[in-house]
C-alpha cells in the first residue's frame, strides 16, 4: 500500500496507523524501514504492505466466543456447589482437576458418611467423593406403668405409646456451604395392650383382688391412657362401738359463756337428783364391722371395739340396757357402775356426831372439827373450816373456807391408780427400748459371741436403762396394795428383771411376753379409773391435797401446803399468795405470787411438757420439770417457764 508511519517506538506506529485504517493491528501486514536510535533521539519508520480484513472478523468472532464464555461462567459459577433435591445430596459444577471444594454440615436424625467414613462435623468435599446418608429409624414403643396407694387398696395404670418414625432430608437450594436439616416423618403406632395382656401384667406385679375388669377391657381399646384405677380392694368397716347414753348430769361445772365475766369458782359444782323410777343412761349396741382385703389379696383387720356392759350399783336396777333409778338420790358413775346415793346432810362434824362414812353424796353445812374423819362414796361440800381432820371423797370436794392442818383428798383410789399407769407406760417404752438395743447387738454382735440374751440384757440394764431396776421396785410395790396387778407380770419382773433375774433370760424375745402383759395392765387401769374429780378451797395451810383432776384455790391461797393433783393447780383470786411448801401438777400451775421477799423455798412441779406460770415470782422459787429444775435467784413478774425445742428449761421474766 505504500503507507508509512514514523512514532518514537514500533507500538505508537502500529497506534497511528490503526486509527487512521479504521482497523485492529491483527489486520496490518508491515515492514520496518528504518530506526535510529541515537542518545539524543529515537525514531521509528514502518511501511503498512497490506490491510486484511478477514482477520478482523475473526477477531470480533472470537471476542463474541469469549463474551459467551464468560456468561456460561457466571451462570455456572450460580450453580456451583452443593445442594439437597429430592432428599438426595448433589454436588454441581464443581473443578475436577483443581479438586475444587464446598462445605457440608451434617444434623440430628441422619447418619453423614463421605467415602465410607462417618462424618460428624463440619466437612470439606469435593466433586469426587463419594457422600451417602442413613436415615435414622425408630420403631414405636409402648410403656405401662402401674402404682399403687399406701393402704394397697387402689391400683392405678398409666399407657405411653409412642409411634415408629423416621427422618428425610429438607431440600436446599445450592451453594457453598450447606448445613443439612432433617424432618420427621411420623409412622405408626406399635399395637395396643390387649385384655388378657393386661391382666397377666397386673397378676405379675401380684395384684390379684378387686380388679376391674370392665375399665381393664375399656383401657385396652384407648391410645390415651393416664392414671385410671384398675383395681379396688375391699374397703375394711370398723366397729360401731356401743354407746351409753347418759340422762343425767354428774358432776357438772357451770361455766359462763362472756369471757370477760368472773367465774364464780365456789359455785361451779352443782348437784343433780333423780327421782325413783327415772331412767339414768341406755346403752345402745354397736355394729360389727367387716375385714377388708386389699389388691394384693391380704386380709386387712378391722379395728374392733369391745362390748360395754352396764352395771348397777346401789339405788338402780338394769332393764333392757337401760339403767332405771329404785330411789330418790343423786346419781353417779363410777368406774362403769351407775348408782343413786342418797345425800347424807348435817351442820357439822365434831366429837358429838364422830366420823362420817358414807356410800353417797355429804353435804356439811357447817365445819369439820378437829380430829375427826368424813369418807364418803362420791362428793363432799364443806360451808365452813376444816380444821385438824382428814377428808377422802370417791367424787368432787368442795370447801368454802379455809383448810387448816388437814388432809383432803379426792378421787383417792384413782389418784394411786393414775401413778401406777404412768409407770407403766414409761416402763413400756424402755422394755421396748431395751428389746431394740439387745437385738441390734446381737445382728452386729457387738459383744462376745460367747455372751447369752440374758447377759446382754443385764450388761444393758447396769450402763444403759439404770432406771428399770427403781420403776420395777414401784411396779411390785403398787402390787402389794391393790388386786388389779396382773400376777404374772409382777412374777416376770420379780424373777427376770430385777436383781440377777435378767441372767435367767434365755432369749430376749421373751421380754415381747413381758409388753404384752405391760399393755394388758395398762389397758385395764385405763378402764378402771373414772373421770378426774376437782378439789375446791379457799385457803390451805399446812395440810396435804390431792385430787384426781384439778386444784383451784379460790381465796388467800396456801401457806407450805403439799398440794397434788393429776391434771392442773390453778389460783384463781388476784392477788392470792403460794407460800413454802411443794405444789405437783401434771400439766399446768397457774399462781398469782409465788415466794416471799425473804426467800422462802417454794417448790412447783410439773411433767417435762408440762408449763408453770406466774404474776410474781420471789427469789428461791423452785421450777422443776421432770428430773430437771432451775432455782430463780431475783425476784420477778409475768413468769413464764417451760422446757424449750432443747431439751432445756426456759424461763420467760421481767425483773421486778
Amino acid at each position: 500500500m505504500g503507507l508509512v508511519f514514523s512514532a518514537t517506538t514500533l507500538e505508537k506506529c502500529l497506534e497511528k496507523a490503526t486509527d487512521e485504517l479504521k482497523v485492529s493491528k491483527d489486520c496490518l501486514e508491515y515492514t520496518v524501514i528504518a530506526q535510529k536510535n541515537t542518545f539524543f533521539k529515537k525514531k521509528v519508520t514502518i511501511e503498512i504492505l497490506k490491510v486484511n480484513k478477514a482477520n478482523d472478523l475473526i477477531k470480533n468472532q472470537e471476542n463474541n466466543s469469549r463474551e459467551d464464555k464468560e456468561m456460561s461462567n457466571k451462570e455456572n459459577e450460580t450453580h456451583k456447589g452443593i445442594k439437597v433435591e429430592n432428599g438426595k445430596i448433589i454436588i454441581e459444577n464443581l473443578d475436577y482437576s483443581s479438586n475444587e471444594t464446598v462445605t457440608i454440615h451434617p444434623c440430628d436424625g441422619i447418619k453423614l458418611f463421605i467415602n465410607g467414613e462417618e462424618c460428624v462435623s463440619k466437612t470439606k468435599v469435593t466433586a469426587l467423593d463419594d457422600i451417602k446418608v442413613e436415615y435414622i429409624k425408630k420403631e414405636g414403643s409402648r410403656k405401662i406403668n402401674i402404682t399403687t396407694s399406701e393402704d394397697k387398696m387402689q391400683a392405678y395404670i398409666t399407657i405411653n405409646y409412642s409411634p415408629k418414625y423416621s427422618f428425610e432430608l429438607v431440600d436446599q437450594s445450592c451453594c457453598r456451604d450447606i448445613i443439612l436439616k432433617a424432618k420427621k416423618k411420623k409412622g405408626e403406632y406399635p399395637p395396643k395392650y390387649t385384655y388378657d395382656e393386661l391382666i397377666t401384667i397386673l397378676k405379675d406385679k401380684g395384684i390379684v383382688h378387686g380388679v376391674l375388669k370392665d375399665k381393664i377391657k375399656e383401657l385396652s381399646e384407648n391410645y390415651c391412657v393416664d392414671n385410671e384405677l384398675v383395681a379396688q380392694g375391699d374397703k375394711v368397716i370398723n366397729d360401731v362401738p356401743d354407746t351409753i347414753k347418759v340422762f343425767f348430769e354428774s358432776d357438772k361445772k357451770k361455766t359462763l359463756k362472756d369471757e370477760n365475766a368472773k367465774i364464780d369458782y365456789r359455785n361451779m359444782y352443782s348437784i343433780s337428783n333423780v327421782s325413783s323410777g327415772e331412767i339414768l343412761a341406755e346403752k345402745i349396741d354397736g355394729v360389727q364391722g367387716k375385714n377388708g382385703k386389699n389388691i394384693f389379696g391380704n386380709e386387712v383387720k378391722r379395728r374392733t371395739s369391745p362390748k360395754i356392759n352396764i352395771r348397777v350399783g346401789t339405788g338402780c336396777k338394769l332393764e333392757d340396757n337401760k339403767v332405771i333409778s329404785t330411789i330418790e338420790g343423786k346419781p353417779s358413775c363410777k368406774s362403769g357402775v351407775y348408782s343413786v346415793n342418797k345425800v347424807y346432810e348435817l351442820k357439822d362434824v365434831d366429837i358429838k356426831t364422830g366420823n362420817i362414812d358414807f356410800i353417797g353424796d355429804i353435804e356439811i353445812n357447817g365445819s369439820i372439827k378437829s380430829g375427826t374423819n368424813v369418807k364418803a362414796g362420791n362428793s363432799v361440800t364443806v360451808r365452813k373450816n376444816v380444821e385438824e381432820a382428814t377428808i377422802i371423797a370417791g367424787g368432787q370436794v368442795n370447801i368454802s373456807a379455809n383448810v387448816l392442818n388437814s388432809k383432803v383428798s379426792a378421787g383417792a383410789n384413782d389418784i394411786d391408780k393414775k401413778k401406777h399407769l404412768e409407770i407403766l407406760k414409761k416402763y413400756d417404752s424402755i422394755i421396748e427400748s431395751l428389746i431394740s438395743y439387745t437385738k441390734q447387738i446381737k445382728d452386729k454382735n457387738t459383744l462376745d459371741n460367747n455372751k447369752s440374751d440374758g447377759e446382754i440384757i443385764k450388761l444393758l440394764i447396769e450402763s444403759k436403762f439404770k432406771n428399770i431396776p427403781r420403776l420395777s421396785m414401784l411396779i411390785v410395790s403398787f402390787e402389794k396394795n391393790s388386786d388389779s396387778t396382773d400376777r404374772e407380770m409382777i412374777n416376770f419382773i420379780r424373777k427376770k428383771i430385777m436383781g440377777l433375774g435378767p441372767i435367767k433370760i434365755k432369749r430376749y424375745s421373751e421380754l415381747y411376753g413381758l409388753k404384752d402383759m405391760i399393755l394388758s395392765e395398762i389397758e385395764a387401769l385405763e378402764e378402771e379409773i373414772v373421770i378426774p374429780v376437782d378439789v375446791y378451797l379457799d385457803y390451805a395451810q399446812d395440810s396435804t391435797i390431792k385430787a384426781s383432776g384439778s386444784v383451784f384455790i379460790t381465796g388467800k391461797g396456801q401457806y407450805v401446803s403439799k398440794i397434788t393433783a393429776l391434771n392442773n393447780i390453778e389460783f384463781t383470786q388476784s392477788g392470792s399468795v403460794c407460800r413454802g411448801g411443794t405444789l405437783h401438777a401434771k400439766d399446768q400451775i397457774k399462781v398469782k405470787t409465788v415466794g416471799s421477799i425473804a426467800g422462802v423455798l417454794t417448790r412447783l412441779e410439773v411433767s417435762e411438757k408440762g408449763c408453770i406460770t406466774g404474776d410474781i415470782a420471789y427469789q428461791n422459787t423452785v421450777f422443776c420439770f421432770g428430773e430437771k429444775q432451775f432455782t430463780l435467784e431475783v425476784a420477778s413478774k409475768n413468769v413464764k417457764a417451760y422446757v424449750g425445742k432443747d431439751g432445756m428449761i426456759v424461763v420467760e421474766k421481767i425483773l421486778l
